[in-house]
C-alpha cells in the first residue's frame, strides 16, 4: 500500500504510518476537491466560449521576448516604446491617501483564510508537505515562498501564487496574454527585418558581379574580403530573423493549455488545466492538477502607509526571490481601480507574484513599475482579486 498523500509504502490500508492520514477520509476529500475543480473548469470553458481571447501571450521585447514587468511611462519621449514597455499614463495630480482614506467601504465582508502556519510540517499533507521537506518553512515568509510559483510561457515568464489547496493560482493577465496591437508591432518588426535582408542580398549580388571588373589586384582582393564580411553578417542576422519568425508563429498559435507551464519551488512542472481572465483588472486565475498545495492566506486589510511588506517572485529568472520594502501609498487609476504603491523591488519576472505582510498574508498582486524610476512599484489589492475570483479562493 502506498500513501496517496506522502508516498510512504506500508502494509496497513487504514492509516498512513508516516503522515497519519486516514485513507478513507483522504479519498473522500480528494473526490470533493476534484468535483470543485471540475466545476471551475466548466466555468472557465463557458467564459472562453463568450469571447475570451484565444491567444495567451506574455510581454515581448523585439527579438528577445520576455515576460514579467508591466510599466507605467514616467516621462515623454520622441522614441516609440518597445513592445515590452506597456504604457499607462500616471494619473495627473495623484496624491497619496491617508491610511484612513485608502480603506475601502465595508459594503462586502470578506472573510479570508487564517495565516499559513509556518513552524511545523506535522500539519501539512500532500504537496505542501513534499515541498516543506526540501524547502523547510521556518517563518511566515518562507511559507509564502513555497506557495509562490514560476509561470513559464513559450514567449516569456512571470510569477503567481496558490490561493487554495486544490491547485488554484492567481497571476497577472499580462503574464499570460499580449494585446493584438503588440503582436502587430512584432509583425511590423519582422516585415521591416525582411526588407532590410532583401536589400542586403541584392547589394551582395551586385558587388559580386563587379569583382571581375576591378583591374587593380589589391582593390579586387579588398572587395572580396568586404563581400565575405558582409555575407557573414547577412547570415548572422538572417538566423536572428528566422528565429523571430518562428517565435512569432509560436505566439500566434499559443493556447491557454499548451502554452503555459507552472513550475514549483522544487522544480516540478505542471501543465495548466484551466484559465480565467479578468475583464476589469490585470488579473488571471489558472488551475493545475495539484491537491493539498501550500497557499497564501489573505490579509483582512490592505495595510497602512509605511507598513513593511515583501515581494516574492522570479526576477530575471532568479526563482523565488524575496525582497522587502514598505507601502509607500495608494493610487487611483481610471476612477474605479486602486493600486498599492511600494518601494519593494518589482522587476521583470515578478509580475503576478504576491505582495505580503510580515505575517505572510497576501495584500496584493505585484503588477507594474514606473518606468525610468527606482523604488516605485504597484500591486493590485487583494480586494480586487476577491471581487473577480472570490468563489475560488480558500476560506476557512
Amino acid at each position: 500500500m502506498q500513501c496517496p498523500s506522502c508516498g510512504h509504502k506500508q502494509t496497513s490500508h487504514l492509516e498512513c504510518e508516516r503522515c497519519g492520514i486516514i485513507f478513507e477520509k483522504y479519498q473522500k476529500r480528494q473526490e470533493r476537491l476534484a468535483s470543485e475543480k471540475a466545476a471551475l473548469a466548466d466555468k472557465a470553458e463557458q467564459q472562453a466560449k463568450k469571447g475570451t481571447p484565444g491567444i495567451l501571450i506574455g510581454l515581448c521585447i523585439g527579438l528577445v521576448v520576455g515576460g514579467g514587468a508591466f510599466y507605467y511611462n514616467s516621462s515623454s519621449t520622441k522614441e516609440s516604446p518597445s513592445v515590452a514597455d506597456k504604457e499607462i499614463k500616471l494619473p495627473q495630480n495623484g496624491e497619496i491617501t491617508s491610511s484612513s482614506e485608502h480603506k475601502e467601504p465595508k459594503k462586502q465582508v470578506i472573510t479570508p483564510p487564517p495565516t499559513f502556519q509556518p513552524d511545523e510540517n506535522n500539519g501539512l499533507e500532500g504537496l505542501a508537505r513534499q515541498l516543506a521537506e526540501d524547502y523547510p518553512v521556518n517563518n511566515a515568509i518562507e511559507g509564502a515562498r513555497n506557495a509562490t510559483v514560476f509561470v513559464k510561457t513559450t514567449w516569456g515568464s512571470g510569477s503567481g501564487f496558490f490561493v487554495s489547496p486544490n491547485g488554484v493560482i492567481i497571476t497577472n493577465r499580462h503574464v499570460l496574454e499580449m494585446q493584438e496591437k503588440d503582436i502587430a508591432e512584432l509583425r511590423r518588426q519582422a516585415d521591416r527585418g525582411a526588407k532590410i535582408l532583401a536589400r542586403e542580398e541584392k547589394s551582395l549580388r551586385y558587388l559580386k558581379s563587379k569583382v571581375s571588373k576591378v583591374a587593380d589586384r589589391e582593390m579586387r582582393q579588398q572587395l572580396k574580403e568586404d563581400i565575405r564580411e558582409r555575407e557573414h553578417q547577412y547570415a548572422k542576422y538572417k538566423t536572428i530573423h528566422d528565429g523571430m519568425l518562428e517565435r512569432l508563429s509560436e505566439i500566434e498559435s499559443a493556447s491557454p493549455k499548451n502554452g503555459v507551464e507552472v513550475i514549483l519551488i522544487d522544480g516540478s512542472t505542471y501543465s495548466v488545466d484551466s484559465v480565467m481572465l479578468s475583464d476589469k483588472y490585470d488579473l488571471a486565475l489558472i488551475t493545475i492538477n495539484a491537491y493539498d498545495a501550500p497557499y497564501i492566506a489573505t490579509s483582512r486589510t490592505p495595510g497602512d502607509q509605511g507598513q513593511k511588506v515583501y515581494t516574492i517572485g522570479n526576477p530575471s529568472g532568479l526563482r523565488h526571490t524575496v525582497t522587502s520594502g514598505i507601502i509607500s501609498g495608494y493610487r487611483k487609476y481610471k476612477d474605479d481601480q486602486r493600486f498599492i504603491q511600494t518601494d519593494a523591488p518589482i522587476n521583470p519576472g515578478n509580475s503576478g507574484g504576491p505582495l505580503i505582510d510580515e505575517n505572510g498574508k497576501a495584500i496584493g498582486v505585484n503588477t507594474m513599475i514606473l518606468r525610468n524610476t527606482e523604488g516605485i512599484g504597484f500591486a493590485i489589492p487583494m480586494k480586487s482579486v476577491f471581487e473577480e475570483f472570490g468563489n475560488y479562493i480558500a476560506l476557512e
